[in-house]
Formats: structure tokens, sequence, C-alpha cells
């Protein structure tokens, strides 16, 4: 299975016959509302993806991005919590499932489950089992020592939020959840898209033995972030 980091909070993952998209930002729409341009450009179109899910974590607009959703293929399935339900049937999305913190839904050999978070609107996180390995994605949180209980799940490689602003975790905060769950491998995430709401992912895997940056549009192979920080 392979994983690529698409901005902020996106990824896209993929095992050679499914592709799951999490919170894709795709357009500008956040600069057409609010006057905040993207930093980086799209690694994609959406109306060019082909895959067969999409899950948005909450409805922000960096999340759950409506200029992405309305050129998507209708014909994947668009999963996310239930404050986000109405906007996803006023964009077209008729094919939904709607997951609470708890809840879990199978695509194909990937099985999602809905997790706690603590953000400024009612948000998920995820929890990815895929063939033996478990992926966890905070999204968007401040920080909770509910948030530590994760290590129940014992993921493998932990995405986890750092940039401090808007209701997310800061640095020493991401750092201090990390270490209590303990994964193989710790990649920030959540930064890098604006220039009002970025940090320094250095400064969080500096502090960490198994501290991994990902590159931008760069796909990696599960195994390979695991090794890379020889855990």
């Amino acid at each position: 299975m392979k994983i690529t980091w698409i901005g902020q909070s996106g990824y896209l993952l993929q095992d050679g016959g499914t592709k799951i998209l999490i919170d894709p930002y795709l357009s500008d729409v956040v600069s057409r509302v609010a006057n905040r341009p993207r930093m980086i450009a799209p690694p994609f179109l959406p109306k060019d993806f082909r895959g067969d899910a999409v899950f948005c974590t909450h409805d922000h607009l960096d999340h759950l991005d409506p200029d992405s959703i309305a050129e998507f293929d209708k014909n994947m399935l668009f999963v996310a919590p239930p404050s986000c339900e109405k906007h996803l049937v006023e964009l077209g999305c008729n094919k939904r499932s709607i997951i609470d913190v708890g809840d879990f839904i199978n695509v194909n050999n990937f099985t999602v489950t809905a997790v706690a978070a603590f953000h400024t609107i009612q948000a998920i996180g995820l929890v990815v089992h895929w063939n033996g390995y478990c992926l966890y994605f905070t999204s968007d949180t401040l920080y909770d020592k509910r948030l530590e209980d994760m290590q129940k799940y014992k993921p493998d490689i932990l995405f986890i939020c750092i940039n401090g602003k808007l209701g997310n975790m800061d640095v020493d905060e991401a750092v201090r959840v990390t270490k209590a769950i303990n994964p193989k491998a710790a990649v920030p995430t959540h930064y890098g898209m604006f220039e009002s709401n970025t940090e320094d992912p250095k400064k969080f895997t500096s502090q960490l033995s198994n501290g991994f940056e990902m590159e931008f549009n760069t796909a990696y192979e599960i195994e390979t972030i695991s090794k890379a920080v020889g855990r």
C-alpha cells in the first residue's frame, strides 16, 4: 500500500485495487472565501481523479472542500461525520456514509474507524486498518489527554497536526501525544498550505526518534516509512 501527502491534512491511500482520499483540499476556495491563497499548487485536479471513497473529517473548507467535491466523480462514496451530511447533500453526493465516533466502514481491503477529535466544530479522527497495518490520522484537534488513549490501537504510523492555530495542537503538544502513543513512525501534518497557518515540521521531527517528514505529492510504501526511522 502506498501513502501520498497531497497537502494540508490530505492523503491518498492506494493498494493497487482501491484508492481512498482523506481530507482532499484541491481547490483554492479558502482564497476565494477568506483571501488566504494556497502556497502550493494542487497535485491533481478533482475532475481527473478516479477512486473509491473520499473521507472528510469535518466541515471546514480545507477538509470538506466544496469546489473540489463539486468536480469529483459522484460515483465515489463520500464518508463524513453527521455535521457534514447537509453540506454533502447540497453538493450532490448521493452515495454517502455518515459515521460518528466508534463507527467503522469497510472500503474493500481498508477498514476505517471514526475516533474522537477535539476541534472548534464537530470533527473525527480516523484509524485505518489495512493488511495488518494500522494508521491513525488525528484530523484537526486541540490537545486533549484522551488523544493519548489512541495507543490502544497500536498504530504503526501516526499522522498528527502540528500548526498550533485555529483549533489545533502545537508542536510540543503533538510531541507529547506522539510519545504517549509511541507509533513506529510519526508524520507531522496540517502545515505548508497557508502562510497564516503553517509550521516548520522539523520542529516536530527533531524532537522524536520516530519522526518522519513526508515530501509533498510523493508516494511512500507503508513499509518504507517504518524502515526509514528504524522501527
